[in-house]
């Protein structure tokens, strides 16, 4: 992961007392070293000799008033055409995430043939949580984070329709890890969630979304250095499902679709660096940040929240979108639940004689096991212990 560029004095990112590893410094912020920034210009020059003035009241004084700046809070200048408002939607306090010690990561595929989130991974989520909460001293330390090629609307949409409120969920990876949400923490003024910024900043180095689209719709429209207006008949751009580091297009007919590896090949000639993949059941192709999917986000909330790569859960089908692969491999551990995924995307992923599967995922894993997708809380229970005693002996 590219070195991290956020800051950790924001407002938004105000350490907690017990845990802050500033606490040593806190007596030399409050020495003299900020009273020519924040004092009276008067002030500047007098304050080199306060020994000298020991006794002057009007010397004091101006200390006094100037130490009584430095406890009020500093308001930065706001913006009438909502300069700030980045800040002032950004909660003063860290993401429950900080505080877990597990992580539930669901990402599973399901969608019908229109791309369409099915209802049973309503019933699939409820049970994982149940599963969860069958220990209770566990269930304290564990939160749980949805990973999905979704928009964010789409995604709270799907999940009020089955009654599972948005904050239930420590984080939303949406847009097939495009943008990152924290329910409950980060959220905008009329109660919309409000994306990660340091997310965003990290994942836009080196991304020009414009330059990007222009190139890669002139690539569908000659894929062969012949200008073919057919080539991109059976693709259009969505733009209900796309966002500032997300370009999503509409397949038409997933039969005439390029292979992924194809399309990387010749953006990166290009220079463009970006990652292509097919998703909700081969029905949307979204091109993302080459710093940006659902994997390299749960790598991102280990180095930004400290959350332990090793204590995450990632429950998976049998297939998948195309980034489905870079989801098994790695030091968490992996459930896959069978007959959940009716139709993944595998079949636009590679061309032939490229990479196989085994290359990446290896056949056998003790990080890795297997539960029926019809299973209960019981059952998923079980299954997570499971892996988690096979991992102990690793």
């Amino acid at each position: 992961m590219r070195h991290p560029q956020w800051q950790t004095d924001t407002s938004g990112d105000e350490m907690d007392a017990e845990g802050s590893l500033n606490d040593s410094l806190k007596d030399v912020q409050d020495m003299s070293l900020r009273l020519s920034v924040d004092g009276d210009k008067s002030s500047l020059n007098e304050s080199l000799d306060v020994t000298a003035a020991a006794g002057d009241h009007e010397v004091q004084d101006q200390v006094k008033r100037v130490l009584s700046k430095m406890k009020k809070p500093e308001s930065g200048p706001k913006d009438e055409g909502g300069g700030n408002k980045l800040l002032d939607n950004v909660a003063s306090k860290y993401p429950m995430l900080r505080r877990r010690r597990k992580l539930i990561v669901v990402a599973l595929d399901c969608y019908d043939s229109s791309g369409f989130q099915e209802k049973q991974m309503i019933q699939v989520v409820q049970e994982i949580f149940k599963a969860v909460r069958l220990d209770s001293q566990s269930a304290r330390v564990t939160g749980f984070a949805l990973l999905t090629a979704m928009p964010m609307s789409e995604t709270v949409e799907f999940l009020a329709s089955g009654k599972i409120q948005a904050n239930e969920f420590d984080a939303l990876v949406c847009s097939s890890g495009s943008e990152v949400y924290y329910p409950g923490t980060y959220t905008e003024e009329d109660g919309r969630l409000f994306p990660d910024p340091d997310y965003a900043s990290h994942i836009d180095y080196r991304w020009g979304c414009e330059g990007l689209k222009k190139t890669f719709w002139k690539l569908l429209n000659a894929p062969d250095g012949e200008r073919n207006s057919a080539a991109s008949s059976h693709i259009q751009e969505d733009l209900k499902s796309s966002n500032a580091h997300c370009i999503s297009y509409l397949i038409k007919d997933p039969c005439k679709a390029r292979k992924v590896d194809d399309l990387r090949q010749k953006l990166r000639m290009r220079g463009l660096r970006c990652h292509p993949m097919y998703s909700r059941s081969s029905t949307r192709m979204q091109i993302v940040p080459l710093l940006a999917s659902r994997a390299q986000a749960l790598r991102y909330l280990f180095v930004r929240w400290r959350l332990n790569v090793a204590n995450m859960y990632v429950f998976l089908g049998d297939s998948g979108d195309t980034d489905y692969e870079e989801m098994i491999s790695g030091t968490h551990k992996t459930i896959i639940m069978k007959g959940v995924v009716a139709k993944g995307s595998k079949e636009l992923l590679r061309t032939s004689g490229s990479y196989l599967r085994d290359d990446i995922v290896p056949p056998e894993s003790p990080l890795v096991t297997y539960v029926s997708g019809k299973a209960k809380a019981d059952e998923i229970a079980n299954a997570l212990k499971q892996v988690s005693k096979s991992a102990a002996r690793m």
